[in-house]
């Protein structure tokens, strides 16, 4: 059991005194029982204030203690401990470490973590934030025994799949996300670009990943423009400063065999400096045809303990993706949403491919100025090239059965470079959270085509029924029939928050930041510029009606600027910026001893001047930037997640979303109106259950996903509502070695996971029944 939690359980519901002397003395230490000194330990609302010595001791003494009493101790980069405290004597404190460049804390046995580490950038439990936030550690990662990023949607309340790199968070489609809290997606594209032109069809990976946060909701004053639905955040691994190592193995339905070794410790003799070094390599067929998978990730980091209150730390990332086969579209569907295919078909080639290659480096500084006053600097930059050529479906002949097909050879290439300085001061009952935020993204792209045999070009099609590959032979493409595309993005954003504690139970939240956009470059012929400034804000405040139930209410706002390529007049540009806000309320409890937290939330976000594709592709027909306006949608809904270990045995992962999606306004497609956004289920969930035999050292384990019926209104075509169900088993070797058996899809359903935007491009159909065996060695100590 966390520490911290033991600690807070069994000092909350210390008797308070009315009017009484107040007298607190006690010891703080670090998580391994080794004091601290130097740790700020205040009594409020006596007012009484003391520094821990140099043995970790502390005594308060004197002052009127009116009404109830709380103790908080914080400082030394630690996340701070609030303590239901009368009279109290002898008292231990446990400090639980948040993020730093050496070690991340995150990883628990029963999947509960009680604190945001980068999502949020103050040190605040999760039970004290007065808005969503939502952790998932490093235990149910290895339990599940994933890989894509994708399969850990069905863990997160309101994150549902959307085709390729995107994701649909409480309604919203989107695609970026964060790494260790900065920017900077070595799996994506063009920041922030919606269509087309620069997302990415990659396939983002769990490896290297410790934990994964989301925060729900517009992120505007924290992380910036983007989508109103949420920000997720992916922590990577870090050096570890006692050595250690794993090794693991898997193989599996479709070829698939892989596994991973890594290794971290001291450097030599050396007790301030630490080191990780870690490989990971897969390589699968995918059950569409001629489809497959091959990853290689290289993954190195240096961690420096310069003094008591500074550490620096150092990564590097080696991504080699080449994906077979790729991108693939759907599975072409009718209006129903029933496939005119088997689930297998696919337009692409054998010789088709995407192809990925990047490089991220990132640095950051860790510095405590006093015991309350703290700052972290993180530098990274992403260097990323993705080339592609594939087949693409453009349509059902007459026949009913033959799918025409245009060949494209495309390149997508970025270099991002990103500044982040965050700044956290708890002075007296104020945290105060403020920061700035640099990014530059040079990005280009490349496109040519070869056309049907429909339209005179040289692509011949493919049949539905009994599709015959490699008849397809693409003469090169000339030239000058390629379009060049290139953005210089720059972004620069202030930002300044506070968490005022009014009382000991009551707790408000002020935020606002400023942010300026600059994008330069040319679309084909065409220059664009765009240059917009945007301010987002949050009011919000939090209640704890107990100790261990708070309940919480905030409004925020969202901006998303037009992307880049659709400023010019061959887009329909120049584009406005999408504008969004929100009003959330939940309750927060932990129960069970500490073991369980439940989030309850009720959200309502309204979206006005919303951008989607111009399926026309502009005036002229032949710009797939283009998008229009098509005017207001609002997404509102509840969300439900219990994470924790329920008994001795039994832990649990819940979560359902009720999401109420609507088009208010549409002043091109009238029909919309009424209708849901795209991939916006009304319900969705999942499960997962893990049960221990301690005695026999097995853990058995159920999972479920579940997702209602979806209905892409500007293409006209359903996807079917599903449920698949998964078993796993593992089993303890020794004290080193564990073997892993899982079946997923286990009844073999045939389902769709998302839609994409036209029928002719279809229902992206769910992997069939696959099992996968993985044995997993360690030595040492990794958490």
């Amino acid at each position: 059991m966390n520490l911290s939690i033991w600690g807070v359980s069994l000092f909350f519901g210390a008797v308070l005194g009315l009017n009484a002397q107040v007298r607190c003395a006690g010891t703080v230490q670090d998580a391994a029982g080794k004091p601290l000194s130097g740790v700020t330990v205040e009594l409020s609302p006596a007012g009484l204030q003391v520094v821990s010595g140099a043995d970790g001791r502390f005594r308060l003494e004197g002052g009127a203690g009116g009404g109830e009493q709380t103790l908080t101790v914080s400082g030394r980069g630690y996340l701070p401990q609030r303590l239901a405290a009368g009279e109290c004597r002898d008292l231990v404190v446990r400090m639980e470490t948040i993020q730093t460049t050496i070690e991340v804390r995150e990883a628990s046995p029963d999947f509960l973590a009680t604190a945001s580490v980068s999502v949020t950038k103050s040190p605040v439990n999760l039970i004290d934030l007065p808005y969503a936030v939502q952790v998932i550690p490093k235990a149910l990662l290895e339990d599940r025994n994933i890989q894509d990023m994708k399969d850990l949607y069905r863990n997160i309340s309101g994150l549902t799949d959307s085709p390729y790199s995107a994701m649909t968070l409480r309604g919203f489609t989107q695609r970026e996300v964060l790494f260790n809290g900065v920017r900077g997606n070595p799996y994506g594209s063009l920041d922030n670009d919606i269509n087309d032109a620069g997302f990415s069809t990659s396939q983002g990976r769990l490896t290297n990943v410790e934990f994964v946060e989301v925060l729900k909701g517009p992120a505007g004053v924290l992380f910036g423009g983007g989508e109103p639905g949420g920000v997720v955040n992916f922590v990577t691994r870090k050096p570890r400063q006692a050595p250690a190592g794993e090794v693991s193995f898997r193989a599996g339905s479709f070829a698939q065999r892989g596994g991973h070794g890594e290794a971290t410790g001291p450097v030599g003799r050396m007790k301030n400096l630490f080191y990780r070094a870690a490989a990971y390599g897969e390589d699968r067929r995918i059950f569409r045809y001629n489809s497959g998978s091959e990853n290689l990730h290289l993954a190195g980091g240096l961690s420096w303990r310069a003094g008591e209150a500074t550490s620096v730390g150092f990564e590097y990332e080696y991504i080699d993706q080449n994906l077979l086969a790729h991108r693939l579209r759907g599975v072409p569907v009718n209006a129903a949403g029933r496939w005119l295919a088997a689930r297998e078909w696919t337009a692409s080639e054998p010789t088709d491919r995407s192809e990925l290659q990047a490089r991220v480096f990132q640095t950051r500084v860790d510095h405590a100025f006093t015991s309350t006053f703290r700052t972290d600097v993180s530098l990274r930059f992403l260097n990323y090239d993705r080339p592609e050529r594939y087949h693409e479906p453009r349509g059902i002949n007459a026949d009913g059965r033959t799918m025409r097909r245009e060949y494209r050879d495309q390149f997508r290439g970025n270099q991002d470079v990103g500044l982040t300085a965050n700044f956290y001061n708890r002075a007296g009952r104020h945290n105060l959270t403020w920061g700035a935020e640099f990014v530059r993204q040079d990005w280009r792209g490349r496109y040519g085509t070869a056309r049907e045999a429909e339209r005179g070009g040289p692509v011949v099609g493919i049949d539905l029924l009994a599709p015959v590959y490699g008849r397809s032979v693409v003469p090169p493409i000339a030239a000058g029939a390629y379009t060049n595309q290139s953005v210089v993005a720059n972004r620069m954003g202030f930002f300044g928050q506070d968490q005022w504690e009014l009382t000991p139970r009551l707790q408000v939240l002020l935020g606002g930041r400023v942010e300026r956009f600059t994008d330069d470059g040319r679309a084909g012929a065409l220059p664009l510029r765009n240059e917009v400034a945007a301010m987002t804000g949050r009011a919000a405040a939090v209640y704890r009606i107990l100790n261990s139930l708070s309940a919480f209410a905030s409004f925020s706002n969202s901006f998303n600027r037009a992307p880049s390529l659709a400023q010019t007049p061959l887009a329909n540009g120049p584009h406005d910026p999408e504008r969004g806000r929100q009003f959330e309320a939940g309750l927060k409890n932990v129960f069970r001893g500490g073991r369980v937290l439940l989030n309850a939330s009720w959200f309502r976000i309204q979206k006005s001047n919303v951008l989607r594709l111009d399926p026309l592709f502009g005036p002229n027909g032949d710009n797939f930037a283009a998008v229009f306006p098509i005017g207001r949608v609002r997404n509102q809904g509840v969300e439900l997640d219990v994470t924790g270990r329920v008994t001795k045995d039994l832990s649990v992962v819940l979560n359902y979303a009720l999401l109420d999606s609507e088009i208010l306004a549409d002043r091109f497609t009238p029909a919309a109106v009424g209708r849901a956004l795209p991939n916006a289920a009304r319900h969705s969930g999942g499960v997962f259950l893990r049960y221990d035999v301690a005695r026999t050292g097995t853990g058995i384990h159920v999972g479920s996903e579940f997702r209602g019926r979806r209905f892409e209104p500007y293409a006209g075509f359903a996807a079917d509502r599903y449920a698949i169900l998964d078993f796993g088993i593992f089993q303890k070797m020794g004290k080193r070695l564990e073997l892993r058996v899982q079946l997923d899809n286990a009844f073999d359903r045939l389902y769709a996971t998302a839609s994409l935007f036209a029928a002719r491009a279809g229902n992206v159909p769910g992997a069939p029944r696959t099992a996968t065996v993985a044995l997993h060695f360690r030595t040492g100590r990794t958490n």
